[in-house]
């Protein structure tokens, strides 16, 4: 062992000693290069080591652009004023050409100096580089069916053309009428009843004007009231059924990056019998819901959302049949939708819809507490809207439900059903 240290150190004082000597040779005895050098073998290549400044700078390169053409459209307005003057004027304007866009080459090359091969604007034109979203927005499309621009927050028709907008809020008034035939109009296993429904619908929405949050976000609060009123054309549950249902929400709209949107709100329900008119319950629920719109192409889109609600419920009257209005008890609603649009027209005033949707509604207090009710749905909708202010509708749907054991004991025949419901409805809308 200490033969081989030995032998080590010895060894490397002699490398040590040559290499001392190498260096001490004179410069007229080192050898010749011979044959082809580094830079004819690969023009233009630059020799490895230090990666200092290695860098791409689009934005001067763009800049410099800029100034290039500057100088050339200039340079050309000389030059015609030139012709038309004498050739000595023609002669200095060529020559301040030269020079000028001499300048500009040379400073446009030392804008990239140490860049080397093909640029990234070569290899992908108009390509941004990675890190920055100072140039990232994306447009959304409002109630109105606007185009949003959520950089600026400005509104743009179909057309591209700004749209005027003089006050902070927006005001919208609606009108509905829907029109069904159901199958299963009691959401029963057993003993189905048929029964036609008619839906009228009065509402308002004011909205205020889109505020930018940063450079991603967009807030637009919102504020929603809504009537319905629904009768039962069948005589054996019309007396029942027949109800008037109100719901004042608020809600503020968050448009991020990616076509996203998601919204907190906070609502306030109530039921009241049309026969009686007494109270049957009332609710205030918070709510979260997520969209994401997907563009297939110009005229399909896929729409995508949840929605996560706590309904704190209170019932005021108690029914001999239990199963009628089965949300006694405060209940966590967990939802998921799907939506193919397509539009069809010129202007695109028709619309096929398919959808599909799943519901898990969970109850968590009073005689309901521990039911877990799962309803799934699947439609289609055909939409035809011949002005902007008014929308018809006709549509096909399928709707399902199971519950868990606890559901079955407390539910009965209602604890699983499956219904059809075909229909139509007409909406009149107005925006101030």
């Amino acid at each position: 062992m200490n033969l081989f240290f030995t032998s080590y150190f010895y060894r490397s004082k002699f490398v040590t000693f040559l290499s001392t000597i190498i260096c001490l040779l004179p410069i007229h005895a080192k050898r010749e290069w011979v044959g082809k050098n580094p830079s004819e073998l690969a023009p233009d290549s630059r020799p490895l080591g230090s990666m200092n400044e290695k860098f791409f700078n689009i934005k001067k390169t763009n800049q410099d652009s800029l100034n290039t053409n500057k100088v050339s459209s200039f340079n050309k307005k000389k030059t015609e004023r030139g012709d038309h003057t004498s050739k000595k004027n023609s002669q200095v304007a060529e020559s301040s050409s030269t020079s000028d866009h001499q300048q500009s080459t040379k400073v446009k090359n030392q804008s990239n100096k140490n860049w080397v091969g093909s640029t990234p604007l070569q290899l992908v034109p108009h390509s941004i580089p990675l890190g920055s979203m100072k140039n990232r927005f994306h447009q959304t499309l409002n109630a109105r069916s606007f185009i949003q621009d959520e950089k600026t927050g400005s509104l743009k028709d179909s057309k591209n053309k700004a749209v005027e907008q003089n006050l902070p809020i927006e005001l919208s008034l609606f009108s509905s009428s829907r029109f069904y035939s159901t199958t299963n109009v009691l959401r029963t296993k057993e003993d189905e009843v048929k029964s036609t429904v008619l839906e009228n619908t009065i509402g308002t929405s004011i909205t205020s004007k889109p505020i930018p949050t940063g450079q991603y976000i967009t807030l637009v609060p919102k504020l929603d009231l809504i009537m319905q009123w629904a009768n039962y054309d069948e005589s054996s549950v019309n007396d029942l059924l027949d109800y008037r249902f109100g719901m004042v929400k608020g809600s503020i709209d968050m448009y991020l990056p990616q076509d996203f949107r998601v919204s907190p709100s906070l609502e306030y329900d109530f039921l009241h019998s049309q026969f009686s008119g007494d109270k049957l319950f009332d609710a205030v629920a918070p709510s979260l819901s997520v969209q994401k719109i997907m563009g297939l192409n110009k005229t399909t889109f896929l729409l995508l959302d949840g929605m996560l609600k706590y309904s704190k419920t209170k019932r005021v009257i108690t029914f001999p049949t239990d199963n009628i209005f089965p949300d006694d008890g405060d209940n966590l609603q967990l939802g998921l939708n799907l939506n193919l649009m397509k539009s069809f027209g010129e202007n695109g005033n028709f619309i096929i819809m398919p959808g599909l949707g799943l519901s898990r509604t969970e109850y968590l207090r009073n005689n309901q507490d521990g039911r877990v009710d799962v309803l799934v749905f699947a439609g289609i909708s055909g939409i035809f809207q011949p002005f902007n202010w008014l929308s018809l509708q006709s549509f096909y749907n399928f709707t399902t439900m199971t519950t868990n054991q606890t559901g079955k004991k407390l539910l009965g025949k209602s604890s699983s059903f499956q219904a059809w419901d075909i229909g139509c409805s007409i909406t009149a809308s107005h925006t101030f």
